[in-house]
């Protein structure tokens, strides 16, 4: 983290944060921050609950009742890191996906459908998340586990993630304890868009403020989310960077996204892993291949890492050469490899992967590859309203080739 003293915010300047918009809970910042709860509420949603409200939530909705964050976090799920969307913290009647009493009820109707002998109170309550994705829960039970933090996570399709299926897992002992792993991969005034721009631009309208009071309070809250910036590069320049794995494996992920040789052979000479999976179950030549980063892929490739998942996710940006490559090497083909391939620019590469896939995929793809050939056919219509431009072309020769290979699965799957 980035070591920047900050002086407490007095009273006053507490309150005018408040009046923007702003609250503080845990050292974070909570944007849109909503009135804190009343006494009623706190008692109608309690009653709802297996056991007591835990003392951090109460603090927390003391403190704000509701609003959003805007800040990186990661989950250890079924042992793969994987990023965490917890943008939103519930409260009533918001009119939007962050309506507590919806989510409160949506849980309920769950329980009611699945588990019939349930004692009609939630154990685990859902206070944040993100639109229906991401959900973040306080156990409500007594006992050892009260108050800890649990996630739910929806499964994306097939081709999204290496994955599939809904995912859950542990978060913290406590919200105190998660909101301290809310960091910033990158600092938001070093980089104009992603994580953390929602909270530096708040911060900055505030330090233009006409008020002084509010523009020493804004100054005070740069500092503070700028302490929560993971500050990869002094580790490295210290040494204790592969001491600490999600530095190394941000540090990792940069070297490969910005497709720096120089800094992955530093990595890897201070004793980091080339093939430790560094994000959702990626790999550095996953995300190579995926970023169509070239010089960290043929690095990678010259140092031997593993290529069992390279062309499930990297089909789309491999030219044949390198295709065959991979699959002399192991890389595993399937289905999700295949229709990623369709993305290709050379339609050969779908070929090529179709004839590696295992046959009993083939009724699978031979109607997503029709559905796809369906498709290929007007974009080439549209690509060439001038006749013979190179990507009408290509279009209708993806076409042709995507239904030639739905045409043949069909006939190989014929008794």
């Amino acid at each position: 983290m980035i070591d920047l003293p900050v002086d407490p915010l007095s009273d006053r300047e507490l309150r005018d944060l408040r009046e923007a918009g702003i609250a503080l809970f845990a050292g974070r910042v909570i944007l849109n921050a909503q009135p804190p709860v009343d006494d009623a509420t706190l008692a109608a949603v309690a009653e709802r609950c297996a056991g007591p409200l835990p003392d951090p939530l109460v603090a927390l909705w003391r403190t704000a009742f509701g609003g959003r964050l805007d800040y990186d976090l990661r989950a250890d799920l079924d042992g793969q890191d994987v990023p965490l969307s917890f943008t939103e913290l519930f409260y009533p009647d918001s009119d939007d996906y962050q309506d507590l009493w919806g989510w409160i009820g949506h849980e309920i109707d769950l329980a009611d459908e699945h588990e019939p002998q349930w004692s009609g109170r939630l154990g685990h309550l859902p206070i944040g998340g993100f639109e229906y994705l991401d959900r973040v829960y306080v156990n409500t039970v007594a006992g050892q586990d009260h108050g800890a933090v649990v996630c739910w996570r929806h499964g994306l399709p097939a081709g999204w993630e290496l994955r599939t299926g809904d995912r859950s897992g542990w978060l913290a002992d406590d919200l105190h304890t998660l909101f301290g792993q809310l960091m910033l991969e990158r600092d938001p005034w070093n980089v104009p868009e992603g994580t953390g721009a929602e909270m530096r631009d708040a911060v900055d309208e505030l330090t233009n403020s006409a008020d002084a009071h509010l523009r020493t309070a804004a100054a005070k809250v740069r500092r503070l989310v700028r302490q929560t910036v993971l500050d990869w590069r002094s580790a490295l320049d210290e040494g204790t960077l592969p001491r600490q794995r999600r530095l190394r494996r941000l540090a990792m992920d940069r070297a490969v996204t910005d497709d720096d040789v120089a800094l992955l052979a530093r990595l890897v000479s201070l004793g980091c892993d080339p093939a430790e999976e560094i994000s959702n179950g990626l790999t550095p030549l996953d995300l190579a291949l995926m970023l169509q980063s070239s010089d960290a892929t043929r690095w990678l490739l010259q140092h031997d890492v593993p290529v069992d998942n390279a062309l499930q996710v990297g089909a789309h940006a491999v030219d044949l050469e390198l295709a065959r490559n991979l699959i002399d090497r192991g890389a595993s083909v399937n289905e999700c490899a295949v229709i990623r391939a369709v993305d290709n620019e050379n339609v050969e590469v779908v070929r090529l992967l179709s004839n590696a896939v295992r046959p009993d995929a083939l009724g699978r793809l031979s109607q997503r590859l029709r559905t796809m050939a369906g498709q290929a056919t007007p974009a080439g219509r549209d690509s060439s309203a001038q006749p013979g431009t190179p990507a009408g072309e290509r279009e209708y020769r993806r076409a042709a080739v995507l239904a030639e290979l739905a045409d043949r699965f069909d006939a190989d799957r014929q008794p």
